[in-house]
């Protein structure tokens, strides 16, 4: 910012350091000044600070005279403070008052003396406290004691005292040492903190034109530590002439406010190169006097040196070319000619080198120290303006050493000077030679030598090999993978690597390394990428072929008995060493009568193959198993599996049974080795009514092994046989009798009332009165009445439960059942029961009231009680035009549907609706109005 007044000048031309004198003052009424203290950083601050409100001074900086090291007596028992013993040695505390500047160490002697003789003492033996002069209100202090017997204060992190006058008192504490006890004493002392005087330690800056002007500064107290500083503290004034002043104010390089590293100015519009000569003011604040220092600033033309950032150096000969140009950037105005309007625009001019505007210093770490050499010995060529620099190297390169900078100057010492760092980057060649570029599937090694430039191979050397996908398994126990792998040569120059655990397919090979832990590169010819890094150079494809194996399936027939569980297991394996073939692609085929099934699954790291559990039947079944890995040649197996029927053993009893009361035969089939039952497992009972005549019965064990056969039989003695017959279990058939008696019986049944067409039967149960068991498939005679002399004779047979059932299907009315014997194997005394049939309530309603003409108006008939539909129902339909009508009778369907076609005319006419005979169905009129369109 310029300031075009005299007074300013003069003041800052004659008075300038009373001006930084009252700077400090004038700061302290500032509202935004800095309160009491300024921070002290030996370590130059790295944060931002925009509030500086305290002296800040790191501990670890403070030392004094000695090495503070050396540890004092300790005491048998630490100082406690307490009265002690009233006869212990009286102690008195010598020390002297001191005067610091602001941010010194602050030492105090504390002399401990027992009857005017020194006595050994700790830090733990003391206390120490300070006030400020005039106050009672003491702080306790942290202090170290060095081997001089010197207190050294010991601050907080980064914090000191301000200016000012304060009372110390240090204290020995009651105290047992080397088994004396020394009693309590006390002294006080002055401390008088004053002003520090500062120091600008700032260099000469060179700045191209329109970049950011940065000053590297720190402001030394004293004491030599680095203030921490506050931008508004720092103000830079350049001074063109008595009328012409410029002042900057100031943040740090990034645009904060702790200025205690460098500072940054705001607004400095330097539009012309040149030098300048400016001067820094550091204000001061209570705690620091001001200071001020002046430095040059010199503005360079703003050229740029264009050129590769890093350039690769050939160990072979080490020599370097570098092609660069020097360009020179400026915003220029301009004014159209047309519209005179004015405007900038970027101005780009290469600029004209020769070889005596350049000096090259190359600059590298040898391991020990920071070396910067110039290279004097360079060559220069100029091609119409392309420009190039050409050297050699005298280092010796390496895989430790092989970067170096490089920094190109153009017109040091000019106000046109710029300059660039670039890397140079060494490197030697090497070449991969194939030794072994195929190997077979999962088998072999391929093998690679590395060689220099010469030929010669190279040990130790790092290469990285990638286009597959590589696996391995974390310590955690998942799988990781990689995209590259590194391999190392050994000491002949050999790299080696296998195609196990490394695939073409990242998702299968994750997926074989999941569901088998094994994976490899599939046969084929693939294209695998060598690289080196740093100082070795190599960058090669090189194709490597993966060639299918002869292989061979190792298995048995298996025979074993029906009843287990089955396993079928067979090998893989490399068909001229017998090496396991691990997770290869395998093919399970089993065929008999009763299955056909093929199961695919691969072998494990063992090379077999297990197969899923198999339920099967006893019988003989022919196996096929097959590789179905295209990275396998294989031939495949023919073998059988045989399950043998298991013993069984079957078991039963001669019986006596009441006629049809009773299970005819009972049978149970065992195993003969575990003595268990067998469920599910087919067994025939033959039954004999006479000497030659039978019938078979085929039965299936329950869960307990048997089988319960019910079955009529005259009264009389019977064979019955048992035979097994299922497929899966052996037994010899066994002859057991059953003796039939007649029954007695008796017939229960209930009276029966309902509706017409209900649906309902009369049911009649017959039990043996000895048992009372039911008596199943006994023939029973039924007469139902339907006046006093006629009726319906019936004839029928109970099921299993001893139950006969008559449908009832007869029109209203009352009518007589007299139930009785028609079966010579049982007696039993008849009854006499009543069925009533009552007529049927129905209800009729129409599907829809609006009917085209010659359309069909539809009535919907229902059962009242069962809700179900009705067919065969008549319906007596009135359709009214007017007071006139029409009757008409329509019958349902099976659906419950009865249709009359519509010929009356356009318009809305009345409908009533009743049963057409009320013989066997009632129901309600039903009276609607239909609405007859076109």
């Amino acid at each position: 910012m310029k300031f075009k007044k005299s007074h300013i000048f003069l003041i800052a031309l004659i008075s300038l350091f009373m001006l930084l004198g009252m700077s400090a003052v004038s700061a302290a009424a500032d509202g935004d000044n800095i309160a009491q203290d300024m921070s002290i950083d030996d370590i130059s601050a790295s944060e931002d600070i925009d509030n500086i409100e305290n002296d800040i001074i790191d501990a670890d900086v403070l030392s004094d005279e000695g090495d503070g090291n050396t540890e004092p007596t300790n005491p048998d028992e630490p100082g406690t403070g307490e009265n002690g013993d009233e006869t212990g040695t009286p102690t008195a505390i010598l020390s002297s008052n001191e005067t610091y500047s602001f941010g010194s160490n602050i030492t105090f002697d504390a002399n401990v003396t027992a009857g005017g003789e020194p006595i050994s003492v700790s830090a733990e033996n003391l206390k120490v406290s300070y006030t400020k002069a005039g106050e009672d209100n003491y702080t306790d202090m942290n202090f170290t004691l060095n081997n001089e017997s010197k207190i050294i204060f010991k601050f907080l992190p980064q914090k000191t005292l301000p200016i000012g006058d304060y009372i110390v008192k240090i204290q020995f504490l009651n105290s047992t040492i080397e088994g004396v006890y020394y009693t309590e004493s006390e002294t006080n002392v002055t401390l008088n903190i004053t002003k520090s005087d500062t120091t600008i330690n700032a260099s000469d800056v060179k700045v191209s034109l329109g970049n950011d002007i940065i000053i590297p500064l720190t402001i030394k107290l004293e004491s030599n530590k680095t203030l921490n500083v506050n931008a508004k503290n720092i103000t830079v004034v350049y001074i063109i002439d008595e009328e012409n002043i410029w002042e900057f104010n100031v943040t740090n390089g990034t645009g904060g406010n702790n200025v205690s590293k460098n500072i940054k100015l705001i607004n400095a519009n330097f539009t012309e190169v040149g030098n300048y000569s400016i001067v820094i003011v550091f204000k001061g604040t209570d705690n620091c006097n001001p200071s001020n220092a002046t430095i040059t600033l010199s503005i360079l033309a703003n050229n740029t040196i264009k050129v590769n950032d890093t350039v690769k150096v050939n160990n072979s000969n080490k020599t370097v070319t570098i092609p660069f140009s020097v360009i020179n950037t400026q915003i220029v105005n301009v004014t159209d000619p047309e519209t005179q309007e004015n405007t900038t625009e970027l101005k780009v001019t290469n600029l004209t080198v020769t070889k005596d505007d350049l000096k090259l210093i190359i600059s590298y770490d040898n391991g020990t120290e920071n070396i910067t050499e110039e290279i004097e010995n360079f060559e220069f060529t100029d091609e119409d303006g392309n420009y190039s620099i050409t050297f050699t190297p005298e280092l010796e390169f390496n895989t430790d050493f092989y970067k170096v900078n490089l920094t190109i100057v153009y017109k040091e010492g000019d106000l046109s000077e710029t300059n660039k760092t670039i890397g140079l980057e060494a490197f030697a060649e090497i070449y991969i030679v194939p030794v072994l570029n195929e190997t077979e599937y999962q088998f072999g090694e391929f093998k690679f030598m590395l060689v220099d430039g010469n030929g010669q191979p190279l040990a130790n050397c790092n290469v990285t090999l990638s286009g597959f996908t590589f696996f391995s398994f974390s310590s955690s126990g998942g799988v990781s993978l990689t995209t590259s792998k590194v391999l190392t040569s050994d000491e002949e120059g050999y790299i080696v690597f296998n195609d196990t655990f490394m695939h073409n397919d990242v998702m299968i090979g994750l997926s074989n390394m999941i569901s088998s832990n094994f994976t490899a590169l599939p046969a084929g010819t693939y294209n695998a990428t060598f690289a080196a890094k740093g100082f070795f150079a190599l960058d090669n494809k090189t194709e490597i072929t993966v060639n299918k194996i002869e292989a061979k399936i190792i298995a048995s027939n298996l025979v074993d008995e029906y009843g287990k569980v089955i396993k079928y297991v067979f090998q893989l394996v490399k068909a001229d060493t017998n090496e396991v073939i691990k997770a290869a692609n395998v093919q399970f085929v089993i065929n008999a009568s009763n299955i056909d099934a093929v199961r695919n699954g691969t072998t494990n790291l063992t090379g077999w193959y297990t197969s899923p559990d198999l339920n099967l039947t006893a019988g003989t079944y022919n196996l096929t198993l097959k590789s179905i890995d295209s990275n396998l040649i294989c031939s495949a197996v023919k073998k059988t599996l045989t399950l043998k029927q298991r013993k069984a053993v079957l078991t039963a009893s001669n019986r006596t049974i009441y006629y049809n009361s009773g299970y005819s035969a009972i049978v149970k089939l065992t195993d003969k080795k575990t003595g268990k039952a067998v469920a599910n497992a087919y067994v025939m009972i033959t039954v004999y009514t006479t000497s030659k005549k039978y019938t078979n019965f085929l039965g299936k064990t329950n869960k307990n092994g048997k089988i319960y056969l019910s079955t009529p039989l005259a009264v009389g003695k019977h064979k019955i046989t048992f035979t097994c017959v299922d497929n899966n279990y052996n037994a010899s058939s066994i002859t057991r009798y059953l003796t039939v008696k007649k029954a007695s019986g008796k017939f229960t049944a209930k009276k029966v009332t309902t509706y017409y067409r209900s649906g309902k039967n009369f049911q009649i149960k017959l039990t043996n009165t000895k048992n009372s068991k039911a008596i199943y498939y006994g023939n029973v005679n039924i007469k139902v009445y339907i006046s006093k002399n006629k009726y319906y004779n019936l004839t029928g047979a109970t099921d299993g439960n001893g139950i006969v059932k008559l449908k009832i299907n007869y029109k209203p009315g009352t009518y007589k059942v007299v139930v009785s014997s028609a079966d010579k194997g049982y007696t039993a005394k008849s009854i006499t029961r009543q069925i009533k049939v009552t007529k049927a309530p129905i209800k009729m309603a129409p599907t829809t009231l609006k009917v085209k003409k010659g359309k069909y108006f539809k009535v919907k008939v229902t059962s009242s009680k069962s809700k179900k539909v009705l067919s065969s129902v008549k319906i007596k339909v009135k359709v009214y035009t007017g007071k006139k009508f029409k009757t008409y009778t329509i019958k349902t369907n099976k659906k419950g549907i009865a249709s009359l076609k519509i010929k009356q005319k356009v318009g809305k006419h009345k409908v009533v609706l009743t049963p057409a005979s009320t013989k066997y169905y009632t129901g309600k009129k039903v009276t609607k109005t239909i609405k007859v369109t076109k």
